[in-house]
């Protein structure tokens, strides 16, 4: 048997047109069908048709015992797997009719037909159709009597066909309940909430766009961030939306906020509901969801809110919180549906932020140490050369490398040989400052950039750095130690290439001084750019910061 979607548009082809809506607004607009019934109390007939779900809610099985109140008559097909026969059973004979499928062909059919003496209404489609634009589907509606007296009549021979047994009464329910004419003023209440939910939609529509435009534009996670939770509050007009984004520690999470005009600005609290939440979503990763009725049910005062994780290919990254400033908010399924879709291009985003990064990271640091590559050193050598000019500051380059690393590798190994490379990277990131920076010129040999270091305050980091390497125990062929060459801008050298020069040609007289020693250069500049700083701006070295590599 056809659809009662499809054979409208048989009979009704001209009278009818298709509307192309996503699930989640033709959900929407099935529950405002039922609202005219409910809302007026009308003594109608309600038949309705649900796409099969396993799983409903306690305030959509309550809605439809309400449906079957009073004076009303309410039928419900629903699939055998469906979880309207369990409500069919707990009701007896008090409730509405459940209508087992018999027919597959049947299980995604939506639609609601209502019929009264002062209103009529239908509303059709088949979910997931082959033909059907991904995520969408084509509605029909209508108020019109003598198309709702077609789909009165089809089903009144589907019943028959399917339920022998319901035949009489439900063609008794529907001749006590024949469609005469439709109320104006109830049509108009239906359409009016209709051009809402549409107006609404498109408002979501161009917020999830402006989201995904600024996430193909900027490679500033932290502006797509902040957008996202802009765009979201706005759309969905609530108090306030909070979006975090895990890093690899606590310190390192990304948490941004949203507030409308009349919310206070809590970001504290907001955080701690965040931490929470992103605990409870690492036990189970699905949406979070508090109503008005739940937070009387609990007897508490949180508000409306829900939570939606930030997941990509089975990671959970984050998460997407709204909060409604209306204590009755309930959240419908077309707005849970934008949180969704919204969390998941942020997942891809912030993914992608991460490649950008470590591509960008290997672009400009060695893959053994982590220190910069030899390219990545010059431009920073350039750049602090130009700073120590324009603030009238000194700089001083270290040049260092290993003794008989050679012999090191042919003895332990280049395994061996690695590992007293990784073990020297972790020695500058531990005895330099936030500001320094450490190069690998490739094998052994590496550069320091010291800004706003003399030569004394230099010698004195380099010292202590050889000390320190000379305590270095390399697994399978035991201490290692180094030669160290110094020359400080604009002492010794007024250009990149000239102090470059000058800390190589220190480093090459340490070697052949015996090795394992400091050497400062000894070719002053000719005319030297005169500098003027206090005692205290020598370099004092803040082992206690973090080394940018």
């Amino acid at each position: 048997m056809h659809s009662l979607y499809d054979l409208l548009l048989t009979q009704h082809g001209r009278q009818l047109v298709p509307v192309r809506c996503a699930y989640s607004t033709v959900g929407q607009l099935h529950r405002y069908f039922e609202e005219v019934v409910l809302e007026n109390n009308l003594s109608a007939l309600v038949i309705e048709s649900l796409p099969l779900s396993s799983k409903r809610s306690a305030r959509e099985k309550a809605r439809i015992r309400e449906l079957a109140r009073g004076n009303r008559r309410a039928f419900f097909f629903a699939h055998q797997a469906d979880a309207l026969t369990d409500l069919a059973s707990s009701l007896g004979s008090t409730g509405p009719i459940i209508l087992p499928q018999s027919v597959e062909a049947h299980v995604n059919e939506h639609f609601i037909v209502i019929a009264d003496a002062r209103f009529s209404a239908l509303l059709a489609t088949v979910r997931g159709r082959a033909d059907a634009r991904v995520g969408a589907d084509e509605v029909i509606w209508t108020f019109e009597p003598d198309i709702v007296y077609s789909a009165l009549e089809y089903l009144m021979a589907r019943v028959g066909a399917e339920h022998p047994y319901q035949a009489s009464m439900f063609g008794s329910a529907v001749r006590s309940s024949m469609p005469k004419a439709t109320s104006l003023q109830l049509t108009i209440s239906v359409t009016t909430k209709v051009a809402h939910l549409l107006q609404e939609q498109a408002g979501r529509e161009i917020a999830v766009n402006r989201i995904a435009t600024a996430i193909r534009e900027s490679l500033e996670l932290g502006v797509i961030l902040q957008k996202t939770v802009d765009e979201v509050g706005v759309a969905l007009n609530v108090a306030n939306c909070a979006l975090r984004v895990e890093g690899s520690s606590s310190e390192q999470a990304l948490t941004y906020f949203y507030f409308d005009d009349q919310a206070e600005k809590i970001t504290g609290q907001l955080s701690q509901d965040l931490d929470r939440y992103c605990l409870r979503l690492g036990e189970r990763c699905d949406v979070i969801v508090q109503e008005g009725e739940d937070a009387v049910e609990s007897q508490t005062e949180q508000l409306p809110f829900a939570v939606v994780p930030l997941v990509f290919h089975e990671r959970l990254m984050g998460a997407l919180q709204v909060t409604a400033a209306d204590r009755a908010r309930v959240w419908h399924e077309n707005e849970i549906l934008l949180l969704r879709t919204v969390a998941n291009q942020v997942a891809v985003a912030v993914n992608h932020a991460a490649l950008f990064a470590q591509i960008q990271q290997q672009a400009l640091t060695d893959s053994l140490t982590g220190c910069y590559n030899r390219r990545s050193f010059e431009m920073q050598l350039d750049k602090d050369i130009q700073m120590a000019k324009r603030l009238n500051q000194p700089l001083s380059l270290i040049m260092l490398d290993l003794d008989r690393f050679k012999h090191l590798n042919d003895t332990a190994g280049h395994d061996a040989g690695d590992e007293a490379l990784r073990l020297l990277a972790n020695c500058f990131r531990q005895e330099l400052r936030a500001v320094d920076s450490a190069a690998r010129f490739g094998g052994d040999e590496f550069a320091l950039i010291l800004p706003q270091a003399y030569a004394d305050g230099a010698m004195i980091v380099a010292e202590r750095l050889r000390e320190r390497i000379e305590k270095i125990n390399v697994p399978g062929f035991g201490n290692i130690t180094s030669s160290i060459g110094i020359a400080t801008f604009p002492f010794h050298a007024n250009s990149r290439a000239e102090l470059f020069r000058a800390a190589d040609d220190a480093l090459y007289a340490a070697k052949r001084a015996g090795r394992n020693r400091v050497v400062l250069s000894a070719n002053p500049t000719a005319e030297p750019t005169p500098i003027t700083l206090s005692a205290d701006d020598t370099h004092t070295p803040d082992v206690s910061g973090e080394h940018v590599m």
